[in-house]
């Protein structure tokens, strides 16, 4: 829950705002709840798994779009009746980022946290629209802890919704085997 947090805190997310997620795994789904407990007054998820984008409508999504690049771009503003307020980008790949930086309006702010599988970004690009980038791993131990712990402890959210499969310890390869191919968003490991 921390690093979907860390996004949508990074990227300024506020009362009445329009967010875009781009990412449907455990950290994209983590955002979705973010994004709703900030205050955003539209969530649109960029997932392409069925399963995931009806666990992000039920956490709080209140769009879904599958298509990727200027396809999916195009239809995100088209939902959101332009850009969006806020991008949180939650997958590490270029392709993400170049989503997320699309989906914003001038002045737009973006979160990422997705692991980089990239080198080198040029951010040139993102100087004409103002946009305000900010991102990096959440610190898990200082960082909204007491926050966010009190909000799953209200009940007031429920990120171990994650949690799609639990495994056995001997089982672990296959947990992350079933991870890997999307069969599963997060893997529970039950020590007996």
């Amino acid at each position: 829950m921390p690093t979907g947090y860390h996004a949508a805190r990074v990227a300024n997310v506020q009362k009445g705002d329009k967010a875009v997620v781009i990412g449907d795994g455990a950290v994209g789904q983590c955002a979705v709840i973010a994004a709703k407990m900030r205050g955003a007054s539209q969530i649109v998820l960029m997932s392409r798994h069925e399963y995931r984008q009806k666990m992000a409508l039920e956490s709080g999504a209140t769009a879904v779009v599958a298509e990727r690049g200027e396809k999916g771009i195009a239809k995100v503003r088209v939902i959101l009746g332009g850009g969006a307020d806020a991008a949180l980008e939650c997958v590490g790949t270029e392709a993400a980022v170049d989503q997320a930086l699309g989906v914003l309006h001038n002045g737009g702010r973006m979160g990422f946290v997705g692991v980089p599988h990239y080198e080198n970004r040029a951010i040139g690009s993102t100087f004409g629209q103002n946009t305000t980038i900010g991102g990096g791993p959440a610190s898990v131990t200082t960082y909204d802890k007491q926050f966010l712990l009190k909000a799953v402890l209200d009940d007031d959210i429920n990120p171990g919704r994650v949690f799609t499969t639990s495994y056995k310890l001997e089982d672990i390869n296959q947990a992350y085997k079933d991870m890997d191919e999307r069969k599963t968003i997060k893997a529970m490991i039950v020590i007996e």
